[in-house]
């Protein structure tokens, strides 16, 4: 029996990472998933992933790579290529983030080895089933649908409310239930009830029937006192963040936590469940499950802004909702929540589990998870304090400005925008490399661990560094563009723009920590990453008290926030390469390699090169079209189309592979929406 299935705890790590194959999203509207499948849909991004020789997958044997002979690169970011007609990336040893262990003398006579013992002399390549890849790509065209859902939802929102201090009560209620839920017990079903739920599936006679009753009733009843607890506390609770308010918009924050705190229970119902159904392989109620949510949000807001609609005016000439308007829009987006847990509720009573409530949790197994899960806890009340901090700071602003649009529903909105590549491009490569990233951690493969990662980090970089800076250059083009209607002036929705270009070369350190963190996740070290949570946190909690202190009065201490998640996620991303790069090396004296760097450089040069470009064409059309509104939509798409054709023509000069694939790839799917004739 090999180690993994001697060791539950890893054994339990693998295994629940094979089975989430797709992540189940926790709250509807956010952006920590997704898949742009016009670029590379689940199916097609195996293709990208090189075949592994070693002890966890076997002889690379799978693919159409494996049917010719590799013909090397040049080992400078070009990756190798195999026979023609192969449309996988196959990146070389040597162009790996870190050294191989091994050398290549060593790695092919294992990999022959392992085809002798396993196929025997006669055994012959066989092409990778494609039985699945329409479910795939259903899979990742619904989850990209529930995306642009949330973000229609966002739009609609800024133009009923705006972007000064309306927006900013509503956001605060609204947002307190999902950072509670997270707080309390989000962190905790995510990350280590599903490893125990898919050992239970694979260790108890009944495959886990009792322990899913149990885990089903604990959460539950945890839920239920939660819920109840925040909803008698919110004037409490919504005066840590809100301190800086007055009392009307203080009371009314209070108004829209009170309709919205239910969402706690729903969203744990919907987390749980959809785990449920996760181990079981039934992903698609977690995809669709949000979409129904947005369709009840979009449809709240749409409403409120097609029949009432129309703002009153406080004593101080400030815009005020009704009793009648603040119940709508709270217990609208509430029935929204509601209406996402009954779609995985029903889709798990179609699955065939019988739920019966149980409380005979002790000796169940529950001790351990819930002993697993107290670093993750930990991780979350860092992230959740900070968040807070920053919520109560840039609240203040807009009590100092209350039209401007410069504080935390500006913050808010432009966080949406620049966390949208992270979510469709890096948590989607990572959700397909992490089970093998696992596996290799079980089966004490670290080498597989560290090309896994190299992959991600260069494949994701592809597409992140020109976002990074387009964001950068063009942001304020692009707020208009997106929120610049309804209640939102257009000066508030520069307000949003400054916000995002300060935040916009950050994305960079943040995608790549997202990379390196899900190493440790790999090796089941939820420890280190509470650690490099108190790093940043704590250089993020800095960053945004000193801009209060110093730019207090001003329009510019919540633009220096933003800015400051990028800083803290490069300090973050520095320390976690340092505390990493041991347990991938396999020796301490080993030297990380210059292959994912080397790509970055090249990558930064031509994305700035490329924003330069684009911020100049933004710049002179803008100023030729006129009008502020239609001056900006034609900046934007004059300006972001520069930025894009530069930034792949510089690439393919630098002969950055990453970025040619993933054209041919957008190419090939344009190519594919042409009807053919004759």
């Amino acid at each position: 029996m090999s180690e993994p299935e001697t060791d539950p705890r890893r054994y339990a790590q693998a295994a629940a990472v094979t089975a989430a194959r797709f992540e189940v999203p926790a709250v509807a509207g956010d952006w920590d998933t997704g898949m742009l499948w016009v670029v590379a849909d689940p199916a097609r991004l195996a293709e990208l992933m090189p075949l592994r020789r070693g002890p966890v997958q076997g002889a690379a044997v799978q693919g159409p790579a494996a049917q010719g002979p590799a013909v090397r690169g040049d080992g400078d970011g070009d990756a190798d290529r195999s026979a023609p007609g192969a449309a996988d990336l196959y990146l070389g040893r040597e162009d790996l983030w870190w050294p191989a262990v091994e050398d290549s003398a060593s790695s092919q006579a294992a990999a022959t080895a392992d085809v002798s013992a396993t196929q025997g002399p006669k055994a012959t390549p066989r092409p990778k089933p494609v039985s699945g890849a329409r479910s795939s790509t259903a899979m990742a065209a619904v989850t990209v649908l529930s995306r642009f859902g949330g973000m229609a939802a966002q739009l609609l929102q800024a133009a009923a409310l705006g972007s000064g201090m309306l927006a900013t009560t509503f956001t605060v209620g609204n947002t307190l239930p999902n950072m509670i839920y997270f707080l309390i017990i989000g962190g905790a079903l995510n990350a280590v009830f599903m490893p125990q739920l898919v050992a239970a599936m694979h260790r108890d006679p009944d495959g886990g029937a009792a322990y899913v009753d149990r885990l089903l009733t604990l959460v539950i009843c945890a839920l239920s006192a939660v819920t109840v607890v925040a909803t008698v506390a919110a004037p409490w609770i919504v005066a840590v963040p809100a301190r800086h308010l007055d009392p009307v918009q203080r009371a009314l924050a209070v108004s829209f936590a009170r309709y919205c705190m239910p969402q706690i229970f729903f969203y744990g119902v919907f987390a749980v469940v959809g785990q449920v159904l996760g181990a079981r392989g039934r992903f698609g109620a977690a995809a669709w499950a949000p979409v129904a949510n947005n369709v009840v949000v979009v449809a709240v807001f749409a409403g409120f802004i097609a029949v009432g609609g129309g703002l009153g005016q406080g004593s101080d000439h400030e815009p005020v909702l009704s009793a009648a308007q603040t119940m709508a829009i709270g217990v609208g987006t509430t029935v929204g929540v509601v209406v996402q847990a009954l779609v995985v509720v029903w889709f798990l009573i179609g699955s065939g589990v019988r739920f019966r409530p149980r409380f005979d949790w002790r000796g169940a197994g529950l001790g351990q998870a819930g002993s697993l899960a107290k670093w993750t806890l930990a991780y979350m009340l860092v992230g959740q304090a900070v968040n807070i901090l920053v919520m109560s700071l840039a609240a203040g602003v807009d009590q100092a400005h209350p039209d401007a649009g410069v504080g935390y529903a500006a913050y808010s909105k432009a966080q949406q925008i620049w966390i949208l590549p992270q979510s469709v491009i890096t948590v989607s490569l990572l959700t397909m490399l992490l089970p093998r990233m696992s596996r290799a951690a079980a089966d004490d493969d670290p080498a597989g661990v560290r090309d896994d990662l190299s992959l991600g980090l260069r494949v994701s970089g592809a597409a992140i560094v020109p976002c990074a800076f387009a964001f950068l250059a063009l942001g304020p083009q692009f707020a208009a563009v997106l929120f610049g209607y309804g209640h939102t002036t257009v000066p508030q929705t520069h307000g949003i723009g400054y916000m995002l270009a300060a935040s916009g070369l950050g994305l960079i350190p943040f995608s790549a920590q997202y990379v390196i963190l899900r190493g440790f996740y790999a090796f089941g070290d939820t420890r280190t990453p509470f650690t490099i949570g108190l790093i940043t946190g704590a250089v993020n909690a800095a960053i945004a008290i000193t801009a209060s202190a110093t730019l207090g009065g001003t329009r510019w201490p919540v633009v220096v926030m933003a800015g400051g998640t990028g800083l803290s996620s490069a300090v973050g991303l520095a320390w976690s390469i340092r505390r990493l790069r041991p347990r991938l090396a396999g020796s301490p004296a080993a030297r990380p390699g210059q292959g994912v760097w080397r790509v970055y450089r090249r990558l930064l040069l031509a994305a700035a090169v490329a924003a330069a470009v684009g911020y100049a064409a933004a710049q002179d059309v803008g100023a030729l079209a006129g009008g502020e509104r239609r001056g900006s939509l034609l900046a934007a798409a004059a300006g972001g189309s520069a930025l894009v054709v530069v930034y792949v023509l510089a690439a393919k000069a630098l002969r950055v592979t990453e970025v040619d694939h993933l054209t041919r790839r957008v190419r090939s799917r344009v190519m594919g929406l042409i009807p053919r004739t004759g």
